[in-house]
């Protein structure tokens, strides 16, 4: 569950971040970039710890 999660959570945030990008808001498009790539780790490390148990 958590692969298909991630997998819609980087769809969404890249097709927004494209978005972003193609209006002419570089801001807005980087930011939605790192908090998509920050929340992606944020899934695998509670994922591993979640298996290390």
């Amino acid at each position: 569950m958590t692969q298909t999660l991630l997998t819609r959570l980087l769809l969404v945030s890249g097709l927004l971040a494209g978005l972003m990008f193609g209006t002419g808001n570089t801001a807005a498009g980087i930011t939605v970039a790192v908090l998509a790539g920050t929340a992606s780790w944020l899934l695998r490390s509670q994922n591993l710890l979640r298996h290390q148990r």
